[in-house]
């Protein structure tokens, strides 16, 4: 069993990444409403949305990853009832 102190450092990671993976959703979502603009005109960024695009997918990916990783060592943390 671990102590209190350790898992409170867990736990303020993990809030921390929930966060940024909530952020990075967010943004995510900004950039398709953009590229969806940008289509609807013909506008010469495009390129460019789309690498910003694949970037923060990127980071979506690995966020989550990370989000997956925090949450099964929280549980492997938690003090057995």
């Amino acid at each position: 069993m671990t102590p209190d102190s350790d898992t409170t450092p867990t736990a303020a990671i993990a809030k921390r990444t929930a966060a940024l993976l909530r952020d990075a959703r967010s943004v995510q979502r900004r950039l398709d409403t953009l590229e969806a603009t940008a289509l609807s005109v013909e506008d010469p960024s495009l390129p460019l949305i789309a690498e910003a695009r694949a970037a923060v997918h990127h980071l979506v990916i690995e966020l989550t990853y990370r989000e997956q990783d925090e949450q099964r060592r929280a549980r492997r943390t938690r003090p057995r009832p």
